[in-house]
């Protein structure tokens, strides 16, 4: 009776630490975050009840996304950076996925940092990003790679937790956000690619402004559509930029006609028109 006793008790104690192993592992996910909770379409995120028990986006941090470029190419691989804040957190964590309009996987994720970073796929066949033993770490860069072919615009869907790593449920915050990736749409346009003019745009206009534009060193540029007697409609861009080629989308004017496009920088001054349909 005494060994039965005892081996009893035994038992009890092993379920019991495996019992509370798997709760704190289920508050924290420190090694990996769970599948499915990006906040795309037909996903939730952590910020549930059970998981973090908190509504996203109802606090003061922040999670941004940015992309290295304004459009992918097919077959390119671009660079992404996702980073997370909120003051008096300690420990993050993220999550990402990259879906088409109609909510497929699209791309395949490579990871820059091994230790900082790591991939997952789901049943439902979408392929994941996400933090690797979430720590003091709240930005986190890996790579992309399009798709071999033009399907659209894709989106990328990201989630993050900022925790007060109490090992519990409480306290911790949850954040969602999204990013566009448009195809290149000067992929296909080798009039404009090719064109030896500092400003380029493609004419007639349809649906958006497609204009490229160049500039041989670092300096503001000015970017404005004008009508055709030269008054000013809207300043497109007004801004600082790099030396080289930069491309940009702009919504059409809302009436049809004929504007003109003027492109400034330094002492350089270009002007085409723009058939906008």
């Amino acid at each position: 009776m005494k060994r039965k006793s005892m081996l009893a008790i035994i038992a009890s104690t092993v379920l019991s630490f495996t019992f509370i192993l798997m709760t704190t592992e289920s508050y924290t996910k420190v090694a990996q975050p769970p599948t499915v909770n990006t906040g795309a379409p037909a996903e939730t995120t952590c910020g549930k009840s059970g998981c973090h028990n908190t509504t996203p986006n109802t606090f003061t941090g922040t999670l941004n996304v940015s992309f290295n470029q304004p459009f992918y190419k097919p077959d390119s691989t671009y660079t992404v950076t996702v980073t997370t804040a909120e003051t008096g957190m300690t420990r993050f964590g993220f999550e990402a996925t990259v879906l088409d309009g109609s909510n497929n996987k699209q791309g395949i994720w490579s990871l820059i940092n091994l230790n900082t970073t790591s991939l997952q796929t789901a049943a439902n066949n979408r392929s994941y990003v996400g933090h690797k033993t979430a720590n003091t770490t709240n930005s986190w860069t890996f790579d992309w790679q399009a798709p071999s072919t033009n399907v659209g615009d894709v989106t990328i869907y990201v989630a993050s937790i900022c925790a007060n790593n109490n090992n519990g449920s409480s306290g911790d915050h949850c954040y969602t956000t999204s990013l566009v990736f448009q195809p290149n749409p000067f992929s296909s346009l080798s009039a404009i690619n090719n064109s030896p003019d500092f400003l380029t745009v493609q004419n007639p206009v349809a649906e958006k402004m497609y204009v490229s534009f160049r500039n041989s060193a670092a300096g503001k540029i000015q970017l404005r559509l004008l009508d055709l007697s030269g008054k000013t409609i809207s300043i497109l861009k007004n801004e600082n930029y790099n030396g080289g080629t930069h491309l940009q989308v702009f919504d059409k004017p809302a009436v049809a006609g004929m504007y003109l496009l003027e492109l400034s920088f330094g002492n350089y001054n270009e002007v085409k028109k723009v058939v906008v349909l």
